[in-house]
């Protein structure tokens, strides 16, 4: 090879290795990235368990939809919107998310509050689901603590 293929060569070999991020810097920060179907399961105190859909979005983005109509709790049936968050790495294979519903009465649609999540959450990028714990606390319109939840949550990545 002479010299002009092999610095041809070279400058092609930089621009990928600068075009190209590392796999694992990427892998490491982004595989929580996608669409995961969980259950929430309450313990403290001891409310039942559901089913919900949350998405981690790239630039730390997190939403969060389960069934609107929530019943019974200590506060009648409420209606509850998609929750809205921001989610980040805290260190190998474990994150932390943290997202807000907007809570209304079912009868009357007067506003009660918002319900208040914190997930804490370890990947297992093998099997492609997500274990952890969460807290919830509903407060009134004054930021009020009204109830708070703790419970184990587990996930599994929707693929195709």
């Amino acid at each position: 090879m002479d010299r002009r293929h092999l610095l041809t060569a070279g400058m092609a070999a930089s621009v990928v290795a600068v075009a190209t991020p590392s796999l694992a810097a990427s892998d490491e920060s982004q595989d929580i990235v996608g669409s995961w179907f969980g259950t929430v399961t309450a313990t403290n105190p001891p409310l039942g368990q559901f089913n919900d859909l949350i998405s981690f979005h790239t630039g730390g983005v997190v939403t969060e939809t389960r069934r609107y109509l929530v019943s019974p709790t200590p506060f009648g049936n409420l209606l509850e919107t998609t929750g809205h968050g921001a989610w980040g790495q805290t260190g190998a294979n474990t994150f932390e998310a943290f997202f807000r519903f907007l809570l209304q009465n079912a009868s009357s649609g007067a506003p009660i509050g918002t319900d208040n999540i914190r997930l804490f959450l370890t990947l297992n990028t093998t099997a492609g689901t997500l274990t952890g714990t969460f807290q919830s606390q509903i407060k009134d319109m004054a930021g009020n603590l009204l109830l708070a939840v703790t419970g184990n949550y587990s996930a599994a990545l929707i693929t195709l």
